[in-house]
């Protein structure tokens, strides 16, 4: 009877999980001996009872063999066998710690110091190292994963200090930083040139951090100012950027940047095959490590013309490294992670798999942390502070298994993605950025708003308000997403916002306490003025009624000699106050100036009334005729009078009324000028025409142009001016001076733009057109008739 085997724990991992089926598959082909099975099979009976050991996985001949003899279907057992080596490798790859003499440095990128295993980029180094020497401020730019970081780290910096290397210009020293929140404040000592003959180069690793990470314009634009001195010789700086090509166009929002980077920007693009096949098979010659030229052709397809898929590829070398078989990487190897387009998310789930639920929530809170969502563009990794993490038992366990699998770094006490490359090759991570995004932007603003606050000293100023203070509470009110310091920031806005509603409640209530008080003050105030008003309204009466009583008692004693002030004192009177007294007063002195100032035309016994003249309007309403000393208007077809203006004496110098009769001409006594009235609004005005009376006047039909003829006499005989006057704006439209022709006043067009006479020599006709003056006027043929 042959020896008892060991018992097997089929939970204990892949390879005790498949030799516990290999023995139940024995058992139930009877369980046949490992000497009868040897027998058959060709291997021995040692070999066969090692394969079910559990002890390490079988080769895949002699497990086949062992389920041939026990009647299985080969097939189906392949594919048992195939699943269980991936499992048990990625077992060994996730608790192997001593790889970090790997040739590919998975998604981290190189660095100075990581030259043996850079290659595939020489030209591109040369170009740089040119470049750089001509220009004082450079960019390199490409999509992300393109290299840049690596170009940078081990390439342009190994070749500017090497001793061999021409040295145009000469570097006093090289300074490598990246901008992260707060470029200005962690960088300023590094724009300080280095003592000693030579310039200081600054190497502005991740460049697009200055519009990601760095919330704060100011800084962000400190920063700049002070990296572009570097464009001054005086300066001794020269800067060398790394920008990713969705941020480029970010740079030309600032004139000075756009202007430094305008010729001097080096655009990284795909790795050509060559380059391609240098970088996968040199680094493992390096090691004497064989690569297959099956896995170096497929790799080269796979990566060929794809701007972002260096760093995919250098993950999957990695892993097909770290599952080589002896010093040969396979092409079984790398089709066993997934290739270049799966080893990322095969590594990543591997780990994943392998957390407890704790740890699995404890990853996807840490990985959350470090991606800042992008507004427009593709999202960006976020370095975080150690002390951001709040790092329990079980994050520090997930942070050091991602570390450990080069899924994360570690630089000092910043953590961050191993590249931005896992952001979008991982599935799993995709769909958590998809789900969260929005809720991962009011975090990232809450985490900035915390530090800030920190910063601050903690000032209640810097708290949560508002519509934010409400959001960040319906997101994020008792999560575990948030660290000690969120949750602080986060409990102090709402104990601020608390307090101050509660302030605010006890301010409106002493508010309505006081409002209520005013109220009863200003009652008591209204009914108090409304007496004294009431009070002083009588007292006021009183004395305007005394005043019009008096200014009554007056009109008769001033009725007879003056009539018109009389009249106008009862109406004061009257309009003070409405009394019997004031009433009587008005209708005497309206009947007694009637009588005394106007007279009908039917009426009058003096040979100017009768003899005096009438103007009738042009539409035959108004007829206008001078009574004595005034100018009276009457209504035609209504039979009453309009209108009377008193000249004092003067009446006899009217010598025109407009045919709307609106307007009145009439000369002035003692040869003082011409006077123009609007009878309508009672107003008039002098037109300076000097001390001569040997004027005619006449309204345009329009009866806003006055006609004005003047005769002049001089020692060589006399000459007729003619002026054209605008009655409403009181100025002269133009003069024209007619020479010595008859001096008639001419006739008018009935829109008074021309003006027509006949002369005194040959009787001729002329005719001028006012909107063209001064003209001469038109000379007609035609021959005027005298009558």
């Amino acid at each position: 009877m042959g020896r008892r085997e060991k018992p097997l724990d089929p939970g204990a991992g892949a390879v005790q999980r498949l030799a516990y089926e290999l023995r139940k598959l024995r058992d139930e082909a009877g369980t046949p001996t490992y000497r009868a099975m040897a027998a058959r099979a060709g291997y021995s009976a040692p070999t066969l009872s090692a394969a079910a050991a559990g002890e390490r996985l079988p080769t895949l001949p002699v497990f086949l063999v062992y389920v041939s003899a026990c009647g299985g279907d080969p097939g189906e057992w392949e594919a048992r066998w195939r699943a269980a080596r991936d499992e048990s490798a990625d077992a060994r790859v996730l608790d192997d710690t001593d790889d970090e003499d790997g040739p590919y440095p998975g998604l981290a990128r190189f660095e100075p110091g990581d030259g043996e295993h850079f290659h595939g980029r020489d030209e591109l180094i040369a170009e740089l190292a040119r470049t750089t020497a001509a220009k004082r401020v450079v960019a390199v730019t490409g999509a992300s994963g393109s290299g840049k970081s690596s170009l940078l780290r081990a390439g342009l910096i190994p070749a500017l200090r090497a001793p061999s290397a021409t040295r145009s210009p000469e570097l006093a020293t090289i300074r490598l930083l990246t901008p992260g929140s707060h470029p200005l404040r962690t960088h300023r000592a590094l724009f300080t040139p280095h003592d000693g003959p030579g310039d200081t180069l600054l190497v502005v690793d991740q460049f697009e951090e200055v519009f990601t990470l760095c919330a704060d314009p100011e800084e962000r634009a400190g920063f700049l100012r002070e990296l572009l001195t570097a464009a001054d010789p005086a300066s001794r700086l020269r800067a060398v950027l790394a920008v990713r090509a969705d941020f480029y166009g970010r740079c030309a929002e600032h004139g000075p940047l756009a202007e430094a980077l305008r010729d001097s920007t080096l655009l990284l693009g795909p790795m050509p095959p060559t380059a391609l096949r240098e970088a996968v098979v040199r680094p493992a010659a390096a090691r004497r490590l064989v690569v297959e030229r099956a896995l170096t052709a497929r790799i080269v397809a796979d990566v060929a013309g794809e701007p972002g898929g260096l760093p995919l590829m250098a993950h999957a070398l990695r892993e097909v490294w770290r599952r080589r078989t002896g010093r040969t990487l396979t092409l079984a190897a790398y089709e066993a992670v997934g290739g270049v387009r799966g080893a990322v998310a095969h590594t990543a789930e591997a780990v994943h798999a392998r957390c407890t639920p704790a740890e699995a929530a404890a990853l996807r809170r840490l990985l959350l942390r470090m991606v800042h969502p992008g507004d427009g563009t593709e999202d960006t990794r976020r370095p975080v502070d150690r002390t951001e993490l709040d790092a329990d038992a079980t994050t520090a366990r997930v942070l050091e298994l991602l570390v450990r699998n080069r899924l994360l770094t570690v630089d000092g006490s910043t953590v961050d993605l191993a590249h931005e490359a896992l952001l979008g090759a991982w599935p799993r991570l995709r769909g958590w950025l998809a789900e969260d995004r929005e809720r991962l932007r009011l975090h990232r603003g809450l985490t900035e708003a915390a530090l800030t606050w920190d910063a601050l000293g903690r000032d209640a100023g810097a708290l949560y308000r508002g519509t934010r203070l409400t959001r960040a509470r319906e997101a994020f009110g008792g999560d575990v997403e948030l660290n000690r310091l969120e949750r602080d920031f986060l409990a102090a806005s709402v104990e601020t916002h608390e307090h101050g509603r509660r302030a605010a409640i006890r301010a409106a209530r002493r508010l309505r306490a006081l409002t209520a008080a005013l109220a009863v003050l200003l009652v008591l105030a209204m009914a108090a003025g409304a007496a004294a008003w009431r009070q002083s309204g009588v007292s006021a009466r009183q004395r305007d009624e005394a005043e019009a009583r008096r200014a009554a008692a007056l009109v008769d004693t001033l009725r007879q000699d003056d009539p018109r002030t009389a009249m106008r004192l009862a109406l004061a009177a009257w309009r003070t106050a409405d009394l019997p007294e004031t009433r009587q007063a008005l209708r005497t002195a309206a009947a007694q100036s009637e009588r005394d100032v106007f007279t009908e035309p039917d009426q009058g016994e003096d040979a100017r009334t009768q003899n005096a003249p009438s103007w009738l309007s042009r539409d035959g309403r108004i007829l206008s005729t001078v009574v004595r000393d005034a100018l009276v208007q009457w209504d035609v077809p209504a039979h009453r009078r309009l209108r009377s203006v008193t000249f004092r004496g003067l009446a006899e110098g009217v010598t025109d009324v407009s045919e709307d009769g609106r307007s009145v001409a009439y000369m002035a006594p003692e040869g003082t000028g011409l006077l123009v009235g609007e009878l309508t609004r009672g107003t008039m005005y002098r037109l300076p025409l000097g001390a001569s009376r040997d004027v005619d006047v006449e309204f345009a039909p329009d009866g806003g142009t006055l006609l004005v003829r003047r005769l002049l006499h001089g020692a060589t005989g006399s000459r007729a001016t003619l002026e054209v006057w605008d009655v409403a704006r009181q100025r002269i439209r133009f003069r024209y001076e007619r020479g010595s022709d008859d001096g008639a006043l001419p006739a008018q067009s009935p829109d008074g733009r021309y003006l027509a006479w006949c002369t005194d020599h040959g009787g001729r006709l002329r005719v001028l057109d006012t909107r063209e003056a001064p003209k001469s006027p038109v000379s007609l043929e035609a021959r005027c008739c005298r009558y």
